[in-house]
């Protein structure tokens, strides 16, 4: 089992048998200064329609279990938007972007490079009604992945939570490299 907790409840998740593994953290900014700040890019993005074995495939290498039933409902939640990019043929990144009760969150947010990352973050940002531009969007990264704190530093984002990733058996074997935000600390 893994888990997201607070930091300062580390000891309690030791004596349960939890080992750290490392930081995630949740960074800020609005989506008008997001999309300020996110360079023009050629990549194309395309609206992800559901479930397909390709995200299958590219999602089990970044999430420890299969999660097919999840994704199907994830993808398709009522304000959920996806979006995905193909390159040299094959899936190189997905994004989700999803209404909560202060802005918006972004996660997961899976790329092969910062590239691409940064034109799923344009893509699903860019549904935002311009009403909402002053809305606050968060994106919860994995501290290993140095990529993805490079984006928010470049995107002026703020560092406002952080979580203790841990399990109770083994880190799985997972390429946060990849993972330029998290699905969600919310579900457990």
């Amino acid at each position: 089992m893994g888990l997201d907790g607070v930091v300062e409840q580390q000891d309690n998740y030791r004596k349960s048998g939890f080992v750290f593994a490392y930081n995630n953290y949740r960074f800020s900014g609005t989506v008008s200064g997001i999309l300020s700040s996110l360079p023009k890019t050629s990549i194309e993005v395309a609206p992800l329609g559901g479930l397909t074995e390709d995200l299958r495939t590219y999602d089990r290498a970044l999430f420890p279990s299969h999660r097919d039933a999840f994704l199907t409902e994830w993808l398709s939640a009522p304000g959920h938007i996806s979006r995905f990019c193909i390159q040299k043929g094959r899936l190189a990144g997905y994004a989700t972007l999803r209404p909560c009760l202060n802005g918006y969150k972004v996660g997961p947010l899976f790329a092969d490079d910062p590239d691409i990352a940064q034109a799923l973050l344009a893509a699903v940002l860019a549904e935002v009604p311009a009403d909402h531009h002053s809305s606050e969007v968060y994106v919860d990264m994995p501290q290993p992945n140095a990529a993805a704190f490079a984006l928010a530093d470049a995107l002026g984002l703020e560092k406002v939570f952080e979580t203790a990733r841990m399990y109770s058996d083994h880190e799985p074997d997972i390429d946060l490299n990849r993972v330029f935000g998290v699905t969600t600390f919310e579900l457990g």
